[in-house]
């Protein structure tokens, strides 16, 4: 499209240009603001202001405004106000309602993690509690076995010393 403005453009000019030299009296300013205002010159001038990013989107936001008052094209008497304000409040309102439905999911989420760490920590005590009984446990038992043990050692240190003292006593 902007290939076909330049174009147009260029032909334009070439056509002033050869108006130009083929006209030999001065041209009055009457006639001079004439040629400027025909319907061509300003098509040619409105496309690459049109083209502009910004003017697009007010072109395309001044339609959807006049399509949603139900008016026509150009009888855009006055901006209501009070239409404008409603409408930017109620999208705060839905911004901000969605943002606190996010806000409490990630509360309850949070709430559930916490949960779940509570859980985990809990269950971990407990197992460690359950592994440090059991091998207190053993322990307590190989300690018993041990004093056994002791007194078996202790009754068979006295048998031997007994039959040692007997059989030095007795020669």
């Amino acid at each position: 499209m902007t290939g076909n403005v330049d174009t147009q453009q260029h032909q334009y000019l070439d056509q002033k240009e050869q108006q130009a030299l083929n006209v030999e009296a001065p041209i009055a300013l009457q006639d001079l603001a004439a040629k400027w205002q025909t319907e061509e010159h300003k098509k040619q001038a409105q496309v690459p202001i049109f083209q502009n990013e910004v003017l697009l989107k007010m072109r395309d936001a001044t339609r959807l405004l006049k399509e949603c008052k139900g008016e026509e094209p150009g009888s855009l008497k006055r901006l209501e106000w009070d239409s404008l304000y409603d409408v930017s409040a109620n999208v705060m309102d839905e911004y901000t309602k969605s943002v606190d439905a996010v806000l409490a999911e990630l509360d309850q989420l949070h709430r559930n993690q916490y949960l779940w760490q509570e859980a985990a920590f809990v269950m971990d005590s407990h197992r460690g509690a359950t592994m440090i009984g059991k091998a207190e446990e053993w322990m307590k038992l190989k300690e018993q076995h041990l004093g056994f043990k002791r007194k078996e050692l202790d009754r068979s240190a006295n048998v031997i010393r007994k039959t040692i003292e007997r059989l030095t006593n007795e020669k």
